[in-house]
Protein backbone atom coordinates (compact mmCIF):
# COMPACT_ATOMS: atom_id res chain seq x y z
CA UNK A 1 0.00 0.00 0.00
CA UNK A 2 1.05 3.58 -0.52
CA UNK A 3 1.04 5.29 2.85
CA UNK A 4 0.58 8.99 3.49
CA UNK A 5 3.84 10.80 4.08
CA UNK A 6 4.36 12.71 7.35
CA UNK A 7 2.06 15.65 7.89
CA UNK A 8 4.89 18.18 7.70
CA UNK A 9 5.79 16.94 4.24
CA UNK A 10 2.15 17.04 3.12
CA UNK A 11 1.86 20.64 4.27
CA UNK A 12 5.11 21.53 2.49
CA UNK A 13 3.78 20.05 -0.73
CA UNK A 14 0.48 21.89 -0.50
CA UNK A 15 1.66 25.43 0.19
CA UNK A 16 1.49 27.96 -2.63
CA UNK A 17 4.68 28.98 -4.47
CA UNK A 18 6.60 31.74 -2.73
CA UNK A 19 6.80 35.24 -4.17
CA UNK A 20 9.59 35.61 -6.68
CA UNK A 21 9.58 31.95 -7.71
CA UNK A 22 10.66 31.15 -11.26
CA UNK A 23 7.85 31.44 -13.83
CA UNK A 24 6.17 28.34 -15.13
CA UNK A 25 8.28 27.09 -18.07
CA UNK A 26 5.08 25.97 -19.76
CA UNK A 27 3.48 29.40 -19.49
CA UNK A 28 3.04 31.66 -22.50
CA UNK A 29 3.86 35.36 -22.62
CA UNK A 30 0.52 37.07 -23.02
CA UNK A 31 -1.65 39.68 -21.39
CA UNK A 32 -1.27 43.37 -20.56
CA UNK A 33 2.14 44.91 -20.01
CA UNK A 34 3.34 45.55 -16.46
CA UNK A 35 2.79 49.32 -15.98
CA UNK A 36 5.92 49.58 -13.83
CA UNK A 37 8.49 47.36 -15.49
CA UNK A 38 7.14 47.76 -19.00
CA UNK A 39 7.21 44.02 -19.63
CA UNK A 40 4.45 41.48 -19.96
CA UNK A 41 4.01 38.99 -17.05
CA UNK A 42 3.97 35.24 -17.80
CA UNK A 43 0.49 33.77 -18.22
CA UNK A 44 -0.36 30.07 -18.52
CA UNK A 45 -1.33 29.06 -22.04
CA UNK A 46 -3.63 26.44 -20.46
CA UNK A 47 -5.11 27.20 -17.00
CA UNK A 48 -4.38 24.51 -14.40
CA UNK A 49 -7.12 21.94 -13.90
CA UNK A 50 -9.36 22.10 -10.87
CA UNK A 51 -8.36 19.81 -8.04
CA UNK A 52 -9.57 18.60 -4.65
CA UNK A 53 -8.72 15.95 -2.08
CA UNK A 54 -10.92 13.37 -0.36
CA UNK A 55 -10.25 11.44 2.86
CA UNK A 56 -12.58 8.67 4.05
CA UNK A 57 -12.45 6.37 7.08
CA UNK A 58 -14.04 3.07 8.05
CA UNK A 59 -16.70 1.91 10.47
CA UNK A 60 -17.70 3.90 13.53
CA UNK A 61 -19.15 1.46 16.05
CA UNK A 62 -20.52 3.13 19.18
CA UNK A 63 -19.83 0.15 21.41
CA UNK A 64 -19.57 0.44 25.17
CA UNK A 65 -15.78 0.70 25.33
CA UNK A 66 -15.92 3.64 22.92
CA UNK A 67 -18.80 5.29 24.76
CA UNK A 68 -17.08 4.83 28.12
CA UNK A 69 -13.87 6.42 26.80
CA UNK A 70 -15.82 9.37 25.38
CA UNK A 71 -17.66 9.79 28.69
CA UNK A 72 -14.38 9.76 30.62
CA UNK A 73 -12.94 12.42 28.29
CA UNK A 74 -15.95 14.72 28.59
CA UNK A 75 -15.77 17.93 30.65
CA UNK A 76 -18.20 18.45 33.55
CA UNK A 77 -21.79 18.74 32.42
CA UNK A 78 -21.17 16.96 29.09
CA UNK A 79 -22.14 13.31 28.65
CA UNK A 80 -19.70 12.36 25.87
CA UNK A 81 -16.76 14.00 24.15
CA UNK A 82 -15.24 12.02 21.27
CA UNK A 83 -12.87 14.75 20.09
CA UNK A 84 -10.05 13.74 22.49
CA UNK A 85 -10.22 10.20 21.10
CA UNK A 86 -9.61 11.54 17.58
CA UNK A 87 -7.29 14.44 18.32
CA UNK A 88 -4.26 12.81 16.69
CA UNK A 89 -6.28 12.40 13.47
CA UNK A 90 -7.72 15.91 13.38
CA UNK A 91 -4.97 17.59 11.28
CA UNK A 92 -5.29 14.88 8.64
CA UNK A 93 -9.09 15.02 8.56
CA UNK A 94 -9.03 18.80 8.26
CA UNK A 95 -6.35 18.67 5.54
CA UNK A 96 -8.81 17.06 3.11
CA UNK A 97 -11.19 19.19 1.08
CA UNK A 98 -13.88 16.54 1.64
CA UNK A 99 -13.70 14.29 4.72
CA UNK A 100 -16.14 11.37 4.89
CA UNK A 101 -16.95 9.16 7.88
CA UNK A 102 -18.99 5.97 7.94
CA UNK A 103 -21.72 5.93 10.59
CA UNK A 104 -22.52 2.23 10.87
CA UNK A 105 -25.06 2.56 13.68
CA UNK A 106 -27.98 4.91 14.28
CA UNK A 107 -27.45 8.05 16.35
CA UNK A 108 -29.95 8.64 19.15
CA UNK A 109 -31.84 11.71 20.24
CA UNK A 110 -30.51 13.99 22.99
CA UNK A 111 -30.46 12.06 26.27
CA UNK A 112 -30.94 8.60 24.73
CA UNK A 113 -28.90 5.83 26.35
CA UNK A 114 -26.04 4.92 24.03
CA UNK A 115 -24.59 1.50 23.33
CA UNK A 116 -26.35 -1.86 23.38
CA UNK A 117 -29.99 -1.43 22.34
CA UNK A 118 -31.28 -5.02 22.39
CA UNK A 119 -31.38 -7.88 19.91
CA UNK A 120 -32.58 -7.65 16.34
CA UNK A 121 -35.00 -10.14 14.76
CA UNK A 122 -32.10 -12.28 13.51
CA UNK A 123 -30.21 -12.29 16.81
CA UNK A 124 -27.73 -9.49 16.08
CA UNK A 125 -26.97 -6.79 18.63
CA UNK A 126 -28.58 -3.43 18.03
CA UNK A 127 -26.28 -0.48 18.71
CA UNK A 128 -27.09 3.20 19.27
CA UNK A 129 -24.55 6.02 19.10
CA UNK A 130 -24.90 9.01 21.44
CA UNK A 131 -26.41 12.21 20.11
CA UNK A 132 -23.25 14.15 20.97
CA UNK A 133 -21.20 12.16 18.45
CA UNK A 134 -22.38 14.15 15.43
CA UNK A 135 -21.22 17.45 16.86
CA UNK A 136 -17.89 15.94 17.88
CA UNK A 137 -17.27 14.63 14.36
CA UNK A 138 -17.96 18.10 13.00
CA UNK A 139 -15.42 19.59 15.42
CA UNK A 140 -12.82 17.10 14.24
CA UNK A 141 -13.46 18.18 10.64
CA UNK A 142 -15.72 15.63 8.96
CA UNK A 143 -17.94 17.07 6.25
CA UNK A 144 -20.33 14.18 5.68
CA UNK A 145 -21.00 10.54 6.58
CA UNK A 146 -22.25 7.50 4.71
CA UNK A 147 -25.16 6.02 6.69
CA UNK A 148 -26.28 2.93 4.72
CA UNK A 149 -25.17 -0.16 6.64
CA UNK A 150 -26.34 -3.44 8.13
CA UNK A 151 -27.17 -1.55 11.35
CA UNK A 152 -28.97 1.40 9.72
CA UNK A 153 -32.42 -0.05 10.51
CA UNK A 154 -31.59 -1.18 14.07
CA UNK A 155 -34.13 1.26 15.54
CA UNK A 156 -36.43 1.43 12.54
CA UNK A 157 -37.53 4.63 10.86
CA UNK A 158 -37.24 6.51 14.16
CA UNK A 159 -33.52 5.64 14.29
CA UNK A 160 -33.01 6.70 10.69
CA UNK A 161 -34.71 10.00 11.50
CA UNK A 162 -32.77 10.68 14.70
CA UNK A 163 -29.47 9.90 12.94
CA UNK A 164 -30.08 12.37 10.15
CA UNK A 165 -31.50 14.97 12.53
CA UNK A 166 -28.32 14.81 14.63
CA UNK A 167 -26.07 15.06 11.57
CA UNK A 168 -28.09 17.98 10.18
CA UNK A 169 -27.92 19.85 13.45
CA UNK A 170 -24.14 19.33 13.55
CA UNK A 171 -23.72 20.57 9.98
CA UNK A 172 -22.62 17.21 8.58
CA UNK A 173 -23.96 16.01 5.23
CA UNK A 174 -25.09 12.42 4.72
CA UNK A 175 -26.02 9.81 2.13
CA UNK A 176 -27.46 6.31 2.30
CA UNK A 177 -30.59 6.74 4.42
CA UNK A 178 -33.49 9.15 4.12
CA UNK A 179 -36.49 10.58 5.93
CA UNK A 180 -38.36 11.45 2.71
CA UNK A 181 -38.34 10.29 -0.90
CA UNK A 182 -36.99 13.67 -1.99
CA UNK A 183 -34.08 13.29 0.42
CA UNK A 184 -33.35 9.86 -1.06
CA UNK A 185 -33.00 11.15 -4.63
CA UNK A 186 -29.44 11.05 -6.05
CA UNK A 187 -29.67 14.75 -6.89
CA UNK A 188 -30.01 15.44 -3.15
CA UNK A 189 -26.47 14.14 -2.62
CA UNK A 190 -24.64 16.65 -4.78
CA UNK A 191 -22.21 19.03 -3.10
CA UNK A 192 -19.61 21.52 -4.24
CA UNK A 193 -15.97 20.87 -3.36
CA UNK A 194 -13.43 23.48 -4.50
CA UNK A 195 -15.79 24.50 -7.28
CA UNK A 196 -16.40 20.91 -8.42
CA UNK A 197 -19.85 19.30 -8.27
CA UNK A 198 -19.42 15.98 -6.48
CA UNK A 199 -22.02 13.29 -5.83
CA UNK A 200 -21.49 11.05 -2.80
CA UNK A 201 -23.80 8.02 -2.75
CA UNK A 202 -24.01 5.28 -0.09
CA UNK A 203 -25.40 1.73 -0.17
CA UNK A 204 -25.78 -1.34 2.07
CA UNK A 205 -25.74 -4.94 0.89
CA UNK A 206 -27.77 -6.32 3.82
CA UNK A 207 -29.64 -5.37 6.99
CA UNK A 208 -29.42 -7.03 10.41
CA UNK A 209 -32.96 -5.92 11.23
CA UNK A 210 -34.64 -6.33 7.85
CA UNK A 211 -35.38 -3.56 5.38
CA UNK A 212 -37.90 -0.76 6.01
CA UNK A 213 -41.26 -1.03 4.28
CA UNK A 214 -40.40 2.00 2.15
CA UNK A 215 -37.49 0.99 -0.12
CA UNK A 216 -36.16 4.52 -0.34
CA UNK A 217 -35.33 4.77 3.39
CA UNK A 218 -32.08 2.77 2.97
CA UNK A 219 -30.20 2.66 -0.32
CA UNK A 220 -29.53 -0.98 -1.16
CA UNK A 221 -26.95 -2.63 -3.39
CA UNK A 222 -28.20 -6.20 -3.39
CA UNK A 223 -27.52 -6.03 -7.13
CA UNK A 224 -25.80 -3.39 -9.25
CA UNK A 225 -29.01 -2.09 -10.82
CA UNK A 226 -29.93 0.66 -8.34
CA UNK A 227 -26.37 1.92 -8.03
CA UNK A 228 -26.02 2.16 -11.81
CA UNK A 229 -29.33 4.00 -12.11
CA UNK A 230 -28.47 6.39 -9.27
CA UNK A 231 -25.07 7.23 -10.72
CA UNK A 232 -26.69 8.05 -14.05
CA UNK A 233 -29.25 10.25 -12.27
CA UNK A 234 -26.49 12.03 -10.34
CA UNK A 235 -24.59 12.68 -13.56
CA UNK A 236 -27.75 14.01 -15.19
CA UNK A 237 -28.22 16.34 -12.22
CA UNK A 238 -24.77 17.83 -12.79
CA UNK A 239 -22.28 15.62 -10.93
CA UNK A 240 -18.78 15.93 -12.36
CA UNK A 241 -17.33 13.36 -9.95
CA UNK A 242 -19.15 10.42 -8.32
CA UNK A 243 -17.99 8.66 -5.15
CA UNK A 244 -19.78 5.49 -4.01
CA UNK A 245 -19.67 4.14 -0.44
CA UNK A 246 -20.61 0.45 -0.19
CA UNK A 247 -21.22 -1.49 3.04
CA UNK A 248 -20.77 -5.26 2.61
CA UNK A 249 -21.60 -8.02 5.08
CA UNK A 250 -18.95 -10.77 4.94
CA UNK A 251 -16.56 -10.00 7.79
CA UNK A 252 -12.92 -10.68 8.69
CA UNK A 253 -11.77 -11.56 5.15
CA UNK A 254 -8.36 -10.44 3.85
CA UNK A 255 -9.83 -9.61 0.45
CA UNK A 256 -13.20 -9.10 -1.24
CA UNK A 257 -15.54 -12.03 -1.67
CA UNK A 258 -16.24 -13.25 -5.19
CA UNK A 259 -19.77 -11.87 -4.90
CA UNK A 260 -18.62 -8.42 -3.82
CA UNK A 261 -15.99 -8.35 -6.55
CA UNK A 262 -18.59 -9.27 -9.16
CA UNK A 263 -20.90 -6.53 -7.92
CA UNK A 264 -18.18 -3.88 -8.06
CA UNK A 265 -17.06 -5.06 -11.49
CA UNK A 266 -20.64 -4.64 -12.72
CA UNK A 267 -21.00 -1.20 -11.14
CA UNK A 268 -17.72 0.11 -12.52
CA UNK A 269 -18.35 -1.30 -16.00
CA UNK A 270 -21.91 0.02 -16.28
CA UNK A 271 -21.69 3.31 -14.35
CA UNK A 272 -19.38 6.31 -14.51
CA UNK A 273 -17.95 6.06 -10.98
CA UNK A 274 -14.69 7.72 -9.93
CA UNK A 275 -14.03 6.10 -6.53
CA UNK A 276 -15.51 3.21 -4.50
CA UNK A 277 -15.12 3.04 -0.70
CA UNK A 278 -16.02 -0.29 0.94
CA UNK A 279 -16.81 -0.76 4.64
CA UNK A 280 -18.17 -3.62 6.72
CA UNK A 281 -15.51 -6.38 6.94
CA UNK A 282 -14.02 -4.77 10.12
CA UNK A 283 -10.49 -5.48 8.85
CA UNK A 284 -8.50 -3.72 6.18
CA UNK A 285 -8.17 -5.04 2.64
CA UNK A 286 -6.12 -3.87 -0.38
CA UNK A 287 -7.11 -1.24 -2.91
CA UNK A 288 -6.85 -1.57 -6.67
CA UNK A 289 -8.30 -0.40 -9.96
CA UNK A 290 -11.37 -2.20 -11.29
CA UNK A 291 -12.35 -1.23 -14.82
CA UNK A 292 -10.22 1.89 -14.38
CA UNK A 293 -11.92 2.92 -11.11
CA UNK A 294 -10.00 2.90 -7.82
CA UNK A 295 -11.65 0.64 -5.25
CA UNK A 296 -10.71 0.48 -1.56
CA UNK A 297 -11.94 -3.02 -0.76
CA UNK A 298 -12.22 -2.41 2.99
CA UNK A 299 -11.36 0.58 5.16
CA UNK A 300 -11.61 -1.60 8.28
CA UNK A 301 -12.70 0.05 11.52
CA UNK A 302 -12.15 3.68 12.38
CA UNK A 303 -13.15 3.16 16.02
CA UNK A 304 -14.86 0.30 17.84
CA UNK A 305 -14.86 -1.76 21.01
CA UNK A 306 -13.28 -4.70 19.21
CA UNK A 307 -9.79 -6.17 19.52
CA UNK A 308 -10.11 -7.18 23.19
CA UNK A 309 -10.64 -10.51 24.95
CA UNK A 310 -13.99 -12.33 25.03
CA UNK A 311 -15.39 -10.79 21.84
CA UNK A 312 -15.49 -14.01 19.83
CA UNK A 313 -14.27 -13.39 16.28
CA UNK A 314 -14.01 -9.68 17.10
CA UNK A 315 -11.20 -10.46 19.57
CA UNK A 316 -9.00 -10.55 16.47
CA UNK A 317 -6.50 -7.66 16.82
CA UNK A 318 -6.92 -6.83 13.11
CA UNK A 319 -10.22 -5.20 14.09
CA UNK A 320 -8.13 -2.43 15.69
CA UNK A 321 -6.77 -1.43 12.27
CA UNK A 322 -8.22 0.82 9.61
CA UNK A 323 -7.37 2.92 6.59
CA UNK A 324 -7.92 6.54 5.79
CA UNK A 325 -8.54 6.29 2.05
CA UNK A 326 -7.18 9.43 0.47
CA UNK A 327 -7.35 10.55 -3.14
CA UNK A 328 -6.50 13.64 -5.11
CA UNK A 329 -8.82 14.43 -8.02
CA UNK A 330 -7.37 16.57 -10.81
CA UNK A 331 -9.28 17.72 -13.87
CA UNK A 332 -7.61 16.86 -17.16
CA UNK A 333 -7.65 19.00 -20.35
CA UNK A 334 -10.28 16.71 -21.90
CA UNK A 335 -12.61 17.17 -18.91
CA UNK A 336 -11.89 13.76 -17.36
CA UNK A 337 -10.56 13.35 -13.83
CA UNK A 338 -7.28 11.84 -12.76
CA UNK A 339 -7.66 10.05 -9.41
CA UNK A 340 -4.47 9.50 -7.41
CA UNK A 341 -5.09 7.33 -4.32
CA UNK A 342 -2.96 6.60 -1.30
CA UNK A 343 -3.66 5.15 2.13
CA UNK A 344 -2.94 6.18 5.68
CA UNK A 345 -2.83 3.47 8.33
CA UNK A 346 -5.20 4.14 11.24
CA UNK A 347 -4.69 2.42 14.60
CA UNK A 348 -7.37 2.26 17.33
CA UNK A 349 -5.56 1.37 20.56
CA UNK A 350 -7.02 -0.57 23.46
CA UNK A 351 -7.46 1.08 26.85
CA UNK A 352 -7.94 4.68 25.79
CA UNK A 353 -9.62 3.69 22.48
CA UNK A 354 -7.82 6.64 20.90
CA UNK A 355 -7.17 6.66 17.16
CA UNK A 356 -3.72 7.41 15.72
CA UNK A 357 -2.09 7.65 12.30
CA UNK A 358 0.19 4.72 13.04
CA UNK A 359 3.27 5.28 10.93
CA UNK A 360 3.58 9.03 11.46
CA UNK A 361 2.96 8.77 15.21
CA UNK A 362 5.78 6.25 15.56
CA UNK A 363 8.21 8.93 14.37
CA UNK A 364 7.78 10.75 17.70
CA UNK A 365 10.84 9.88 19.84
CA UNK A 366 8.96 10.82 23.02
CA UNK A 367 6.22 8.23 22.44
CA UNK A 368 5.45 6.09 25.50
CA UNK A 369 6.43 2.43 25.51
CA UNK A 370 2.90 1.01 25.73
CA UNK A 371 1.55 3.12 22.88
CA UNK A 372 4.65 2.47 20.77
CA UNK A 373 4.18 -1.28 21.24
CA UNK A 374 0.53 -1.15 20.15
CA UNK A 375 1.29 0.99 17.11
CA UNK A 376 4.17 -1.25 16.03
CA UNK A 377 1.80 -4.23 16.25
CA UNK A 378 -0.75 -2.34 14.13
CA UNK A 379 1.86 -1.56 11.48
CA UNK A 380 3.21 -5.12 11.45
CA UNK A 381 -0.26 -6.58 10.93
CA UNK A 382 -0.66 -4.61 7.72
CA UNK A 383 2.49 -6.08 6.15
CA UNK A 384 0.54 -9.16 5.07
CA UNK A 385 -1.96 -7.02 3.15
CA UNK A 386 -1.11 -6.64 -0.53
CA UNK A 387 0.06 -4.42 -2.08
CA UNK A 388 2.78 -4.17 0.53
CA UNK A 389 3.92 -1.00 2.24
CA UNK A 390 6.49 0.90 0.21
Amino acid sequence: MRWLVPTTIVIALLVAPVAGAAPDPHGAIDGPADPVAGVQPPVRATPPGRTFTVAAVGDWLAENLVNNAAAAAAPPGVRFDHEPLLRAMTPLVQWADLAICHMETPIGEPGDIAGYAGKGPYGYNKILAPYELAGDLHRVGFDRCSTASNHANDLGTAGIGSTLDALDEAGIGHAGTARTQAEAAPAAHLLTVNGVTVAHLSYARNSNSGWPAEDWRIDKAVTATKVVQDVAAARAAGAEVVIVSLHVFVEMQTGPTADDRTLVQQITSLADVDLVLVTGPHVIQPYEQVNGTWVFWSLGNFISGMGVANRGKYTDPRTLDGLMATARFTEQPDGSWLVEPWALLVCNVTGSRKVYPGITTLQDPALGTTLRTQLHACVNRTLVVEPRVH
